[in-house]
């Protein structure tokens, strides 16, 4: 190959100016000066450029993208009105918790997706805050409740909402948190990408991006059974920025939480590592925004979010290609939505298991063993505290509705 139009390379492979740059070992400034015809292509940035894009090779890796964190908050007061227009639910079904959580007074919950809202500062409004497993929950209410809507209807829907109320307000919907997962499946026969080898990399100082720090966390813990592995986790970027990543073994994290082997987690969850991708502040609402305009698919965009950050070399400074195999085969990328339906029983859990139901049955049994009615007198006695008027308010507000 005697000439390479290197923004056609660019364009084709999905990757950014900055990406090139950092694959070539130039100033971005440079790069774009070859890309404009300032400057030449070197033979030995050619020679770069053949290695890095024009070596064919099969990728056996399969990666699976799912939403796993989303944070909205809209300038209003209404959160009846916010739960039916961008929820598509009804308030009566959520639960009012005796609790305070972001500086909000009043939190609402329905299964795993949570609500908390003001009655006198509309600034903060109210914020839907929403977990990977909220995201599941909402995700059947889209399937099987609301025609099967989509995470674009979703979103297109909430900004929607916020140009009917506030048209002149462009702070009246804002984005505060959105998180992408990245699962790469359990390969039993061809393998499974090695950590351990970006954990190398980091070390020896063979990346380079826009993230200029890393940590990573690596323990085990000894039980009756033996030595547990608790797998890697690696960090790259701060966690107090608005953007970072955070690459980890997910088979051995689930493994954990359902105190079963990694094994059975791979076998049950086609799990192995999982990559996600942490967005704040206006970096995450630019990425919606973004994804409302543009209708992209969200598994693909993860992975450009990756590549335009975090660049990994091989020892000989080439790059990693074990690494560009897993991020660089756009044809492995698949987004998906997993609905579960919400268990909304789980909000009696904290009453029923050790809560004040045993603790009221408890004391029942000792005044009824030692003749007393200490525990009538001290309900009869009690008083409903100014917080627990205002939740009742709310409750009142919210049965009305």
């Amino acid at each position: 190959m005697t000439k390479i139009d290197v923004k056609s390379v660019r364009k084709g492979a999905h990757v950014t100016q900055q990406f090139m740059s950092d694959v070539l070992g130039i100033s971005l400034s440079y790069y774009r000066k070859i890309e404009r015809g300032i400057k030449p292509l070197t033979p030995e940035l050619k020679e770069k450029i053949k290695k890095a894009f024009f070596k064919r090779f099969d990728s056996h890796y399969k990666i699976i993208a799912t939403i796993d964190y989303v944070n909205i908050r809209f300038q209003t007061l209404n959160v009846n009105e916010v739960i039916k227009e961008v929820l598509g639910l009804k308030i009566e079904n959520f639960h009012l918790n005796d609790m305070k959580r972001y500086n909000y007074p009043f939190f609402l919950n329905y299964g795993h997706i949570n609500v908390y809202y003001h009655d006198k500062d509309s600034k903060a409004g109210v914020l839907i805050e929403m977990s990977g497993q909220a995201c599941r929950e909402l995700e059947y209410e889209f399937e099987y409740h609301q025609n099967k809507k989509t995470w674009y209807d979703f979103f297109s829907n909430a900004i929607d909402y916020g140009l009917r109320k506030a048209p002149e307000n462009e702070n009246f919907v804002k984005v505060t948190r959105f998180d992408l997962a990245l699962d790469e499946q359990y390969n039993e026969k061809e393998g499974n990408f090695d950590l351990f080898s970006l954990l190398s990399a980091a070390r020896d100082g063979r990346w380079n991006g826009r993230k200029k720090s890393y940590a990573a966390i690596l323990g085990g813990r000894r039980t009756a059974e033996g030595l547990v592995n608790d797998g890697l986790s690696l960090y790259f970027g701060s966690k107090r920025t608005h953007l970072f990543f955070r690459f980890y073994e997910k088979d051995y994290e689930r493994a954990e939480q359902e105190k079963v082997s990694v094994e059975s987690v791979r076998d049950l969850y086609g799990l192995k590592n999982r990559y996600e991708i942490v967005m704040r502040k206006e970096i995450s609402n630019d990425f919606v925004e973004r994804f409302v305009n543009e209708n992209f698919n969200f598994a693909e965009e993860g992975v450009k979010l990756i590549n335009d950050n975090l660049t990994f070399y091989d020892k000989e400074g080439n790059l990693d290609m074990d690494w560009y195999k897993l991020m660089g085969t756009m044809n492995a990328y698949h987004f998906t939505v997993q609905p579960e339906e919400p268990d909304v029983n789980s909000m009696f859990h904290w009453f029923e298991n050790g809560g004040p139901a045993s603790t009221y049955l408890l004391l029942s049994k000792y005044d009824e063993m030692m003749g007393d009615s200490r525990l009538q007198e001290i309900i009869e006695s009690a008083e409903i505290t100014e917080r627990n008027e205002k939740i009742l308010e709310q409750l009142e507000l919210i049965k009305g509705g």
